[in-house]
């Protein structure tokens, strides 16, 4: 009886330890979430922020995230911005959430007025989303950010 009851419960949490393997999607490849954004986003008057700036303006240092890209306007006429971030687990994507909400609120705090008044409303409605260990934010107009949000939730689908 005994040997009856412990094959039975080896063999349901054998079971459950299955459907929760089964149950978890793998998250896409970092490079495959960029290439999806890049191509529904138009970067081309963009460049890549170098480590230094990722420390100096979200206090992030290389090791407090598994990879990195963030994307600035290269023109002095907009402030299109576009970040994205990916955490070796759930708590640093935490934390990584928290930095990127902390930049946005810094570039609130920082705005003066008379620089590029149209442009403002895209810091406003900047954004942020997570997904998994991703976080993702976007200081672009509507149409950008949308299309942004399309491809980076598309690739979790």
């Amino acid at each position: 009886m005994k040997k009856t009851v412990s094959l039975a419960l080896a063999c349901a949490l054998a079971l459950c330890l299955l459907a929760a393997c089964g149950s978890e999607a793998a998250e896409p490849e970092f490079g495959d979430v960029t290439a999806a954004i890049d191509s529904a986003v138009d970067t081309s008057s963009m460049t890549e922020a170098d480590a230094s700036y990722i420390q100096g303006m979200f206090g992030l240092r290389e090791g407090d995230y598994e990879a990195c890209l963030v994307l600035l306007t290269g023109v002095g006429t907009n402030i299109d911005e576009l970040g994205l971030f990916k955490g070796a687990d759930a708590s640093q994507a935490e934390r990584l959430k928290t930095a990127v909400t902390d930049y946005l609120q810094l570039r609130l705090n920082s705005w003066m007025p008379e620089y590029l008044p149209d442009e403002f409303p895209k810091l406003q409605n900047a954004k942020l989303w997570t997904e998994g260990s991703y976080v993702m934010y976007a200081i672009l107009s509507d149409d950008g950010r949308e299309a942004a949000l399309e491809a980076f939730e598309g690739c979790f689908g």
